[in-house]
């Protein structure tokens, strides 16, 4: 092998990655040496496997997670090439072949670190895929039928959301001025779109409110802000849902809701809606009743004949004293069929319109999602 002339580093190093892949070994960059003026004059690559750890990393005593297993255990195979000046070649100076440990299987190969890549076709056509309302796994089970197998994808899993979240890396620093720019050029084109926001006392976006100009629910934390996504959902006379707004706020606390509730109003010109449905947190149901004490609000729980079934409960069960079942009654009205006929709620029976938003927003929101 020694004295085999390359007519590039590039081809040198593709040379070494094929037949690292077909003996069933992992690769990485070694040595790199230049000349004075920082010409590259020779360049080698050694297995994944040579030297050894660092002492400093392995007796950690501040340690937080359990170190990972050892992989460098002192293998010597190597491959290394320098330039001719006389051929403008590079020409082969050293091949080491043998190894101190066993070699990959061919169900192992597209493990090896040094071989698993996701081509710049199967990623643009993944962000295609991604932007149309496919799952990160879904868009792996496509890849895994194309190419006739997971283990001829190129890549694990693990490297198909890793390439996607970076794509949606680097802009932490100006995350929210880049929201709120893009939210004023929407006011900008569009006189009837309406948002607000609120800042800390360190100019930190705390919470963010929108509207293009009610079902209440929030979305438990779908971004990378860890930041819950509260939608209001509604239904018009045709019985089709309507969105009327979203906010991103900072915690789930009745201050939060009454600011969501207030910036809400604000959008719609203070005119009220005439039923309200919540999925029963203490939160939304307080922000409620301070600012729309008028509103009928409803939490759904199915029971006939109400007062009879309720008292034959507390009964059959032996609860007639529980304060939990003495509070549950003194908001019947909130909840109970009996109590809230007559009220208008476009046909649901629960936060059903949200949670059937909340499952399409999700298609698209993940944790990892920037504001």
């Amino acid at each position: 092998m020694v004295g085999v002339e390359f007519k590039s580093v590039e081809e040198a190093e593709s040379f070494y990655h094929i037949y690292s892949k077909i003996i069933g070994f992992s690769v990485r960059k070694n040595q790199c040496r230049k000349n004075q003026v920082g010409i590259v004059t020779t360049r080698s690559w050694c297995c994944s496997n040579e030297g050894f750890k660092r002492t400093k990393y392995i007796k950690n005593p501040n340690r937080v997670r359990e170190p990972r297993s050892e992989i460098r255990i002192g293998c010597r195979a190597m491959f290394r090439v320098c330039y001719s000046k006389i051929t403008k070649l590079w020409v082969v100076k050293e091949f080491r072949a043998n190894h101190n440990h066993c070699m990959a299987t061919d169900m192992q190969k597209h493990f090896l670190r040094s071989h698993r890549k996701i081509s710049a076709a199967e990623l643009e056509q993944a962000k295609l895929l991604k932007e149309a309302g496919m799952k990160t796994s879904e868009i792996w089970n496509l890849f895994v039928h194309q190419n006739g197998g997971w283990d001829k994808v190129g890549c694990t899993k693990k490297d198909l959301y890793n390439s996607l979240a970076a794509g949606r890396r680097g802009v932490d620093d100006l995350d929210a001025n880049t929201t709120l720019t893009f939210l004023q050029s929407k006011l900008d084109i569009d006189p009837d779109f309406f948002y607000a926001y609120m800042v800390d006392e360190e100019s930190r976006l705390t919470h963010l409110f929108w509207a293009d100009g009610a079902t209440f629910d929030s979305t438990y934390k779908t971004n990378r802000c860890q930041m819950p996504l509260v939608v209001l959902v509604g239904s018009n006379n045709h019985g089709m849902t309507c969105v009327f707004g979203f906010a991103l706020i900072q915690n789930e606390t009745a201050e939060t809701y009454t600011w969501v509730l207030q910036k809400f109003l604000e959008c719609m010109k203070d005119k009220l809606p005439e039923t309200i449905l919540t999925d029963g947190c203490r939160s939304m149901n307080k922000a409620i009743e301070d600012l729309m004490p008028s509103v009928v609000h409803r939490t759904y729980y199915s029971v006939d004949e109400f007062d009879l079934r309720w008292n034959k409960m507390l009964l059959d069960y032996n609860v007639e004293n529980n304060e939990w079942a003495k509070a549950l009654y003194s908001s019947r009205h909130q909840w109970a069929d009996t109590h809230l006929r007559g009220s208008y709620f476009g046909g649901s029976t629960a936060t059903n319109r949200c949670e059937s938003m909340n499952a399409f927003l999700k298609r698209f929101l993940d944790e990892k999602l920037p504001l």
